[in-house]
């Protein structure tokens, strides 16, 4: 029984998505820019969640659909910025902000002509600023962590495309989660 199931999911598969050209390897990058959203257990009425999300991609794509990359980017996770906060050593103004830069192993996967599914692990370099009692505070973390996403990219010509993508992240260290939406575009640097 389930060999005919299997059977007949190749067979269908195979004339349903057939290959309809001829394709290569190549090598692309893709810049991802856009909002993301900072999902945290702090609970402050002056922190602001909202802030800028910026990714690069460089990937391999070879002629099956697992494709392989490496990513970098910047997210702004948060900001804060109290006026006469109430501690045991006095009343003072508080700022903190927190922005990381991802470098990560990126799988990617077409499941359909357009749609793309990514998934990636790596490190987050976490680096918060901020001031206390009139004194600057800097420090500098890494984090292990992981994001996923799906993206939709409209092909322009044989070697561009633009779109969007939905990325989820986690950090470890944290235990907190962004999303992010971004526009992006797709340039092959060359094929072979």
């Amino acid at each position: 029984m389930y060999t005919k199931i299997l059977i007949a999911v190749v067979l269908i598969s195979s004339f349903a998505f057939p290959q309809l050209n001829d394709t290569t390897y190549s090598l692309s990058t893709e810049l991802g820019v856009g909002y993301s959203r900072y999902f945290t257990t702090m609970d402050y009425d002056d922190l602001n969640q909202n802030g800028f999300s910026g990714t690069v991609r460089v990937m391999w794509n070879p002629e099956h659909l697992l494709s392989l990359g490496l990513e970098s980017g910047y997210q702004y996770l948060y900001s804060l910025d109290v006026s006469d906060f109430s501690t045991e050593f006095g009343n003072t103004n508080v700022k903190a902000s927190m922005y990381t830069i991802p470098i990560f192993i990126i799988f990617s996967m077409k499941v359909l002509p357009n749609i793309k599914l990514s998934a990636g692990s790596g490190v987050y370099l976490l680096f918060n600023s901020g001031e206390l009692f009139g004194d600057e505070l800097r420090s500098n973390q890494v984090s292990i962590g992981a994001h996923m996403g799906i993206s939709y990219t409209y092909p322009l010509n044989n070697s561009m495309a633009i779109g969007g993508e939905l990325l989820y992240s986690y950090f470890s260290k944290l235990q907190d989660q962004t999303v992010a939406i971004q526009f992006l575009f797709v340039y092959d640097l060359f094929r072979y």
